[in-house]
């Protein structure tokens, strides 16, 4: 059976036939408080990661309805980047920040890592940082939907490169799935004893290339960093994983 990803009122099957999607349709449409069934066409698109679907079953509606660590969403499913298996991590990120920290949060999205921190750890300053217009219209929705006050968490709409401004006590790098590191604009950020999180890709034999590339690069950029921690936080494709790289800067 393909794998399936429920984002509330929605569920989306990935990489299956026809014939096999309505069979497991039958079963997606009778789980709680899932009303649309919808699949994959081709591959995640351009770098704000969008997808097309089509319709299988149930009511035809691209606007998903969810919840997680107690906070409440809505996304269009084909506008917006969202990954619901980044749930635990966001909750395990959010425990790490305390409330004397002043955090940005680059690749913001729909909004979830900020407000899922907020509603978590109240630390005293949020700034998200979203390139995508789409995402940020629904943003601001979901910070109306968990009633917090925009002046709680500050929406900058733009690109990381161009808006990144300011120092920031951590860093949350959840970047996706591209080539480009996009240090640089987290280190513009940083100060002295900033913590940064930072996702990279690769296999697992990989990752320690990856985790001293980080700190070469860092080097060259005239920025000195320690990795304090390196956990698997989800896989992406056969023998392929998403990492969580936690690293200090120095100075």
């Amino acid at each position: 059976m393909a794998s399936a990803d429920i984002l509330g009122n929605i569920a989306i099957i990935k990489e299956s036939t026809r014939k096999k999607e309505l069979a497991q349709a039958r079963e997606l449409i009778k789980k709680p408080g899932v009303k649309t069934v919808l699949a994959t066409v081709g591959n995640v698109r351009g770098r704000l990661r969008t997808i097309k679907t089509r319709h299988v079953m149930g009511e035809k509606n691209l606007v998903a309805d969810y919840k997680e660590n107690n906070c409440r969403f809505r996304f269009n499913i084909e506008t917006c980047y969202f990954s619901s298996r980044l749930a635990g991590e966001r909750k395990l990120i959010a425990g790490k920040i305390r409330m004397k920290d002043s955090v940005l949060v680059m690749f913001a999205g729909v909004g979830v890592f900020p407000i899922v921190i907020y509603k978590l750890s109240k630390p005293k300053k949020i700034v998200g940082i979203e390139i995508g217009k789409e995402c940020c219209r629904y943003f601001r929705e979901n910070l109306k939907l968990n009633k917090i006050p925009e002046e709680k968490i500050e929406l900058v709409q733009g690109d990381v490169k161009k808006k990144t401004g300011g120092k920031f006590d951590v860093v949350i790098m959840a970047r996706p799935n591209l080539k480009e590191s996009f240090l640089k604009w987290g280190l513009k950020a940083s100060k002295k004893n900033t913590r940064l999180f930072y996702h990279a890709f690769c296999n697992i034999d990989e990752i320690k290339e990856v985790s001293e590339k980080l700190v070469r690069e860092a080097k060259e950029l005239g920025r000195k960093i320690k990795i304090r921690e390196i956990v698997k936080s989800g896989d992406i494709a056969p023998y392929k994983f998403r990492f969580r790289i936690e690293f200090r800067v120095l100075d």
